[in-house]
């Protein structure tokens, strides 16, 4: 049975003593309670106008058959408790830590007892501008004066998130959150380059065979530091000299091959060992930056910032400029395409240095040597032949006669 929406009028007396004049709809919800909305004054909107947005209210109530009760529309305290219960098993213990601080957030600007469809998207707007002017700082305990334009993007995105659930689950009709753009700024990829050279000095620096594996697993097998620690023994096949790696973020299985500047270091982290044992023992996860930033000063190495992020950006570089196929390295590292081009890969001075060195630019030296030896030319002389790119390589169709060629096919095809 569908929903009826009564259409009726209400008169309010307003603060300065006039009396003012709503439309109203009125249905009844599940619960047999009566529920009543203003839509606007009347003197503003016309009769047609109010009817019509009364048939969308009864198709919306036949549609969301929830939306008939709206005792039933949660808050925002409850409803954001119930979301990261949910979401427990499904996110990372650092995005769950992420989107609890967006969830405080939003209790803070909009109040607890905020009903979620109360909350609209100039609202949105609103709450992302105070995000950006510091206005919440009260809800950290480390506050500062303004939040980066990147981390209040990162508020938004995930306050998107969680209003899409409340979509999902019919509580609300719009998300308020769908229509702020990113607004990002371009990826800095100016992160520093660890050369073979400068790793092996970082390994002479380690105090221990667990610093000297954390480091090889990162810089030399592209690993997230979450998965270098958790990688055990049985996670290497040695006959093949692979890894298995379970990805901290995504739960995925994926398999990573094992250079072999890293097979001496797995041998001896593992020497002696049970299956079952970590490869990475007897590190303090909390110092695990201040311990680098002292390895760094020991080996003569300036530090930079995310250390086990960088050296696993470089292992993706050196296996891209290596010739290995780009879907290939996306798989050995565990993420998508975007996400590499995007803040992993980057055009390193190897890369300037090993492109002098191709055929063609050797080539290309020879012949313009010849020109500069030539001497030059007199009147009565011919003038040299202009050079072209194509006199330094193969002609596309060399050797292919004219008779050869039928309907667009090469005839020695066949």
């Amino acid at each position: 049975m569908n929903p009826r929406v009564a259409l009726t009028t209400q008169s309010v007396k307003g603060p300065n003593g006039r009396r003012y004049t709503y439309w109203q709809l009125r249905w009844f919800g599940l619960d047999g309670k009566r529920y009543s909305k203003n839509v606007g004054r009347v003197d503003r909107l016309s009769k047609r106008q109010a009817n019509r947005l009364r048939h969308d209210k009864e198709r919306e109530l036949t549609d969301h058959p929830v939306r008939r009760d709206l005792s039933r529309i949660p808050d925002l305290a409850s409803f954001t408790k119930s979301y990261l219960e949910s979401r427990e098993n499904e996110l990372a213990t650092g995005t769950r830590e992420l989107h609890d601080q967006t969830c405080r957030y939003l209790k803070a600007y909009f109040g607890e007892h905020r009903r979620l469809d109360e909350i609209k998207r100039y609202h949105a707007r609103e709450f992302k501008t105070a995000l950006a002017k510091g206005e919440l700082k009260h809800v950290n305990k480390r506050q500062h004066a303004r939040m980066a334009p990147t981390t209040v993007d990162m508020h938004v995105r995930n306050a998107r998130t969680i209003f899409n659930r409340a979509v999902d689950d019919d509580l609300i009709e719009v998300n308020p959150f769908d229509r702020l753009a990113g607004g990002l700024p371009p990826v800095d990829k100016s992160w520093h380059y660890v050369s073979l050279e400068e790793f092996d000095r970082l390994v002479q620096a380690s105090p221990n065979q667990a610093w000297i594996t954390l480091l090889g697993l990162c810089r030399l097998a592209g690993l997230r530091q979450g998965e270098a620690l958790a990688l055990r023994v049985s996670d290497i096949d040695w006959d093949k000299q692979r890894l298995v790696v379970w990805a901290s973020k995504t739960k995925r299985r994926r398999i990573v091959p094992v250079a072999p500047e890293l097979l001496p270091i797995l041998e001896d982290a593992s020497a002696d060992q049970p299956e079952e044992a970590r490869l990475v023992r007897g590190l303090v996860t909390q110092n695990l930056w201040r311990d680098f930033q002292v390895i760094c000063k020991r080996a003569g190495v300036a530090t930079y910032a995310k250390w086990c992020h960088t050296l696993r950006k470089n292992r993706e570089s050196d296996w891209i400029s290596s010739g290995f196929p780009f879907h290939v390295v996306v798989e050995w590292m565990g993420h998508s395409d975007e996400v590499a081009r995007q803040y992993y890969l980057r055009v390193n001075e190897a890369d300037l240095d090993a492109a002098t060195q191709t055929q063609i630019g050797r080539v290309l030296t020879q012949k313009l040597t010849q020109i500069e030896e030539t001497e030059p030319v007199g009147e009565d002389e011919q003038e040299p032949q202009v050079l072209r790119l194509s006199d330094f390589t193969d002609k596309a169709g060399d050797g292919i006669r004219t008779h050869d060629v039928q309907l667009g096919k090469l005839a020695f095809y066949h």
